[in-house]
């Protein structure tokens, strides 16, 4: 079985992406830029491209990663899919599928970037040694993810910590990326700010 696994966060500005021991070492880390012309077609296979010019580097076999986690703004689907990704452009997409077959079949598993940056956070960071945590995301959109007793709690459609569109502001004349009016992501996140 493999020691190494991979964490990628797919953001609207920049792809973050890490090298991790299966015990949350990390070994590297890099970022490149989130490509979103052509409804963001480009953003996986940049990412696998990425991936497999960093392994080869750093003299990782593939057989050593276990799998990759991916984080993806907006709500994400059980079976790691996505109805729409308004940040990225995707439609009716399987990120999760995707790159596993640009990886070559390299186990991938998606969630919501908030939940996973929760989970993360869980097992390695400030919210080690904790059963319940609430994590908020801030960047080119706001995100939250709920963990209860050690589950993340997403909701019957994975809308559960979609807390950037909340509404706020009555009086906003602009339109958020989710087709409402006065939502939290407008006035409080890197790109409303």
């Amino acid at each position: 079985m493999g020691s190494k696994c991979i964490g990628i966060d797919i953001g609207g500005t920049t792809v973050k992406i890490g090298i991790f021991t299966t015990e949350g070492q990390l070994l590297e880390k890099w970022e490149v830029p989130t490509r979103k012309e052509n409804n963001g077609n480009q953003i996986l296979p940049d990412v696998a491209a990425s991936i497999e010019k960093k392994l080869q580097k750093m003299g990782i076999d593939k057989a050593d990663v276990v799998g990759a986690g991916m984080g993806v703004p907006g709500p994400v689907l059980p079976d790691g899919s996505v109805e729409v990704c308004v940040n990225l452009g995707w439609k009716n997409a399987n990120p999760q599928k995707e790159l596993s077959g640009l990886l070559g079949g390299m186990l991938v598993r998606s969630g919501n970037d908030a939940n996973v940056a929760a989970l993360g956070e869980m097992w390695q960071g400030g919210g080690k040694g904790y059963r319940d945590i609430v994590m908020v995301t801030l960047g080119t959109g706001v995100g939250g993810g709920v963990i209860i007793d050690e589950k993340i709690i997403a909701g019957r459609h994975g809308l559960a910590g979609e807390i950037g569109h909340i509404h706020v502001r009555d009086e906003e004349t602009e339109y958020c990326n989710c087709g409402g009016r006065g939502c939290l992501e407008q006035v409080a996140s890197a790109t409303g700010i």
